[in-house]
């Protein structure tokens, strides 16, 4: 996939060396698995060195789909598809060409249809009349998205991600909107002349996360926020794998129900987790994280659970975003993963870690993550961070034994939560996101919640508790800035049965450059480190010097 401009291939010949599997530790706590996964291998797969690999993908069939170029071509438009097998062997193009660019786009994607004879690519599908090994004349055919979201100075992108369900009509995507907000949407694609057009569109994704409190007048009862970038249908095509929030401030991996307005927490880390493809039985996963990274893993700011945190957040994804994954795939030291979990250990168990699969210091996690439809692979690609040549790696299960897929279902056409209208997207965006909100614990205390157009988030506890056991003090800030210094300040206590304490001011500088969200030491005008303190939870504790610029 390219990259996304909001966030920001060949290959060895021979193939490298195995690395034996076996649980690994990071994140500060022990590596815990589930019945699942015992022995694993780590490999490379061989790529003619005259060409260059951009991106490679697992296809319904169990053969990759590589994209490449000829040495010295830069123009990511201009695209060479083949097939082969994960051997490298068989090595199969069918399809030279560029790839139009159209205003609002994002890059270009790969997104291969369940039914092996259609790619997703984002603005286009690339249309097979038969699977993709055996394709000799493919045809380049543009979708036509909602015209709500299709352009407009409101839209941003008129795409983040997008991926196919499991019955090879519906899709889901995330439009980026230009006061930095989203929205996710489903739809059906479908064939209109010489056009795929998305017909029945809706809105899955919360717009509006507070309703009055009946019992306060000045006060607001949040709502759980649905939505957040896509990355996989799952469940036979009746829910999403999607970025969200459950329990902390920064991103894990939730599935979203299509069925009913319900999301359920598959990974729970105090750091930046943002992915999770599901194999093909749904019983594994391969995650991107930051939990085997100790000296850039934001961890610092997960650590406590904060109420709400996902209608009241604190935003500092961004910020945890850059610092840990962009800057490590530029210059700073660390690993991204990915990690391969057993998924109902993940759900279930304190401080699991799963399986660390990267390898090598130098080479630095890339998507996309893709399964076999066999099960007991999973593949990934990786860069190096001078650039250059990229590789695709994956990981062997040679001990399981995959149940069997999740049939397939038909994605709902009218979902419960869903909205159909699209005309609120424009007033969405151009909203001033100005909130000053006011939640009253159940059992005592409140919280008070500003958001200002100008970038400035803060969040005070007043003895707030929701169970009686558990009573938060304090407050959190943040003074964003981009393209100068931003600022995130907490002196927050928790009593109860797992205490928790934060004393801390971290400074981050731009989030461009070769150390985007470079975390500034050096003193203020007081004296005082402009980087210091801790965060401490049920025991673990986090100091703000053991990570890097």
């Amino acid at each position: 996939m390219t990259p996304s401009p909001t966030r920001r291939v060949a290959i060895l010949l021979s193939l490298l060396g195995s690395v034996a599997g076996c649980a690994q530790t990071g994140g500060g706590g022990p590596a815990m698995t589930g019945p699942a996964i015992d022995r694993f291998a780590v490999s490379t797969v061989p790529f003619d060195p005259n060409l260059d690999l951009r991106t490679g993908t697992y296809t319904p069939s169990g053969s990759v789909l590589v994209s490449y170029a000829d040495k010295g071509v830069e123009d990511r438009r201009q695209v060479k598809l083949a097939t082969m097998d994960d051997d490298g062997t068989d090595f199969r193009p069918f399809f030279s060409g560029q790839i139009p660019e159209r205003a609002k786009d994002n890059g270009i994607r790969f997104m291969v249809f369940p039914d092996n004879k259609r790619i997703f690519l984002g603005d286009f599908v690339l249309e097979c009349a038969t699977v993709l090994e055996q394709c000799t004349d493919p045809k380049l055919i543009p979708v036509q998205y909602p015209a709500e979201v299709a352009g407009g100075d409101h839209v941003s992108h008129r795409w983040s991600e997008m991926i196919v369900a499991p019955d090879n009509r519906h899709i889901a995507w995330t439009t980026l909107l230009s006061n930095y907000s989203a929205v996710v949407l489903t739809g059906e694609l479908q064939k209109s002349g010489a056009t795929y057009i998305i017909a029945k569109p809706q809105i899955i994704s919360t717009l509006d996360p507070f309703q009055p409190d009946p019992a306060h007048p000045d006060g607001v009862l949040p709502k759980p926020v649905l939505g957040g970038e896509v990355k996989q249908f799952v469940h036979g095509g009746t829910a999403l794998s999607v970025v969200g929030a459950t329990r902390r401030d920064i991103p894990d991996s939730v599935v979203q129900s299509l069925l009913a307005p319900e999301r359920q927490a598959i990974t729970d880390t105090p750091g930046y987790t943002e992915t999770t493809i599901f194999s093909p039985d749904e019983r594994l996963g391969i995650t991107m994280t930051t939990r085997f990274s100790e000296q850039t893993d934001p961890a610092i700011l997960g650590l406590v659970p904060r109420p709400y945190p996902d209608s009241m957040n604190m935003g500092l994804s961004m910020l945890a975003y850059t610092y840990s994954v962009t800057g490590v795939r530029r210059a700073r030291p660390g690993n991204i993963g990915p990690a391969l979990i057993d998924i109902e250990a993940s759900k279930t168990q304190d401080n699991y870690q799963g399986h660390n699969l990267s390898t090598d210091k130098d080479w630095v996690y890339r998507s996309p993550m893709s399964w076999h439809p066999g099960g007991q692979k999973a593949m990934w690609q990786e860069g190096r961070r001078t650039g250059g040549s990229e590789r695709i790696q994956i990981v062997t299960l040679p001990d399981y034994r995959p149940a069997a897929p999740v049939p397939g279902k038909i994605t709902p056409d009218r979902i419960p939560y869903g909205s159909t209208d699209l005309s609120v997207i424009k007033d969405y965006a151009k909203a001033a996101r100005d909130i000053d909100v006011k939640v009253y614990g159940k059992r005592s205390g409140y919280i008070t919640y500003r958001r200002t157009p100008a970038g400035v988030i803060e969040k005070s506890y007043f003895d707030f508790s929701d169970d009686g056991r558990s009573v938060y003090s304090g407050t959190e800030r943040l003074a964003a800035n981009p393209m100068g210094r931003s600022t995130y300040t907490a002196k927050l206590q928790l009593s109860g049965p797992q205490p928790g304490r934060m004393d801390l001011k971290m400074t981050f500088g731009p989030l461009t450059g070769e150390l985007p969200a470079k975390l500034i030491f050096g003193p203020d005008a007081s004296g005082e480190p402009l980087t210091h303190g801790f965060a401490e939870f049920n025991g673990r504790r986090i100091e703000a010097s053991s990570l890097v610029p």
